[in-house]
């Protein structure tokens, strides 16, 4: 079981929160500006007093300079390629054979390298889970033929032994990804609802139906969630929210009333996947679509960020500053660097964002190859406290999201969330955030790829983050989620502001 901490419960606050009293576009609908004013609250908790002192359970202690120097040589003695961190090519295979004897070193160096390496390492467990993990992988590999192969030391050794503890989006070794269980929201279009009064209604066959409640694996669930129709209406449908991969297709329970008669009757609703459409990797591209600008952003990362494409996306953001609308297409963005997208918003808003959504803490040692000339220490980030949220934005900006959107993409989510007027229409952000600042490591012997993140980023709340990331506001097929928005910002006459 993977070890992490608290999980607290992903709620859907639709309407709990009463709208801010900011300034807003006119023509929405006072449901969508209570989803969001809630989604943000959500996105961005406050930072308890007492964090700093919860958070440093999660920062490997201990670590000593001459550890430190020791594992940082023995790494430096081994060539990585120049290429893209992630990427495996034929030259980074695992051998084709090794000994028992350097098996059993490159095991016992994976672990030093995470403990002085890995952020990750104490957040997973530390020592206490990590120590008998390793043990075991030595006394598996004492039963084994007195010569393996590195696949097998990989495949056979290395990933059971960690692939259960650690679920970091992040973390590669070689070609397997020990990844964080992902989830995700299905839906069914079939049935609309609409919010009148305080009831959700929908009509079967020419019978009004009053929703009462929903189960799912026989628990109760929220089982609605806001979208947009083809037409862009804001309307709900029932959907739900869950780790799909590990449940498989299971229907939604719901329990609706007849209006008039009070009879009730129980539905086994069938929901959809929403699936995302393939995109090509774009730094930067603006266009117009029925006089709507709409600026696509789809990595950060280089070789793509060019200087050309930097300065061309940065005064983008400056010269939409009086656009009353602009959608922003960030679906399958692939990360990067930040600070591209906030110079971006900085441009648009005149307000550079705080970059509270996390708490950052990077471990400072030579393994992590961070110079230090001391004891191996851990730095944080330091967001603005006097901020108050939201930050001013005079535009209306609609951010397309997706499942793909991961690392850089999911932190980009998390800036744009603190200001005002922005609405989020997709699906769930990856969630690929636990870790940052990735580094790309070669185990000697066996010449397995080992690849990890040397910052640890927190939730204010401590709150699972990896496989979760950051939930829309409209919950809508990536697939279609450009053109109903467009349909949306026309039937609510957004551009004529």
């Amino acid at each position: 079981m993977k070890h992490k901490p608290k999980i607290i419960a992903i709620v859907f606050f639709t309407f709990l929160i009463t709208t801010c009293s900011q300034p807003q576009p006119a023509g929405i609908p006072e449901h969508l500006l209570e989803i969001v004013e809630a989604n943000r609250a959500i996105a961005l908790p406050p930072f308890p007093d007492d964090f700093a002192e919860r958070a440093d359970i999660f920062l490997t202690q201990g670590l000593t300079s001459g550890e430190d120097l020791r594992i940082s040589k023995e790494k430096s003695q081994v060539r990585i390629p120049g290429q893209h961190i992630r990427e495996i090519r034929p030259e980074n295979n695992p051998v084709a054979s090794i000994s028992q004897e350097d098996a059993t070193k490159d095991i016992t160096f994976l672990f030093d390298l995470m403990k002085y390496g890995y952020a990750g390492y104490q957040y997973f467990g530390g020592d206490e889970i990590f120590l008998p993990i390793r043990n075991s992988m030595l006394e598996r590999l004492a039963n084994m033929p007195e010569v393996i192969t590195g696949t097998t030391l990989l495949r056979d050794i290395l990933v059971p032994g960690l692939g259960p503890v650690i679920a970091d989006n992040h973390f590669q070794l070689h070609d397997v990804t020990l990844e964080a269980p992902r989830l995700s929201a299905r839906i069914n279009e079939e049935f609309v609802l609409r919010k009148i009064n305080d009831d959700f209604i929908t009509v079967i066959d020419t019978v009004e139906y009053k929703f009462v409640e929903a189960t799912f694996l026989e628990q109760k669930v929220d089982g609605i969630l806001p979208t947009l129709t083809r037409g862009g209406e804001v309307v709900f449908v029932f959907g739900h929210f869950a780790a799909w991969d590990q449940l498989g297709p299971k229907p939604l329970s719901v329990l609706l009333e007849n209006v008039e008669s009070g009879k009730r009757r129980l539905l086994e609703v069938r929901l959809q996947v929403m699936a995302s459409p393939g995109m090509d990797t774009i730094v930067f591209h603006e266009s117009k679509r029925n006089g709507i600008p709409v600026v696509v952003n789809r990595t950060l990362q280089d070789p793509y960020l060019t200087i050309d494409a930097t300065k061309t996306f940065y005064e983008s953001g400056e010269s939409l500053r009086g656009s009353p609308v602009i959608v922003l297409d960030l679906r399958g963005h692939s990360g990067g660097i930040s600070s591209s997208m906030e110079n971006w918003i900085y441009g648009l808003t005149g307000n550079r964002p705080s970059g509270r959504a996390f708490e950052i803490f990077s471990l400072v040692s030579r393994t992590a190859d961070r110079f230090t000339g001391s004891l191996p220490i851990w730095t944080k980030s330091t967001f603005s406290e006097v901020l108050t949220l939201p930050l001013s934005n005079k535009n209306l900006v609609i951010v397309l999201t997706d499942t793909n959107m991961a690392s850089a993409g999911d932190l980009i989510v998390g800036h744009l969330r603190e200001f005002e007027n922005v609405v989020f229409v997709g699906t769930n952000t990856r969630g690929m955030l636990v870790t940052g600042e990735i580094v790309r490591n070669v185990l000697p012997r066996s010449n397995i790829t080992v690849v990890f993140g040397t910052q640890l980023h927190l939730r204010p709340d401590f709150s699972q983050f990896e496989g979760v990331g950051f939930l829309p506001d409209l919950w809508v097929p990536p697939t279609e989620s450009l053109e109903r928005v467009l349909a949306f910002i026309e039937r609510y006459g957004l551009a004529n502001k």
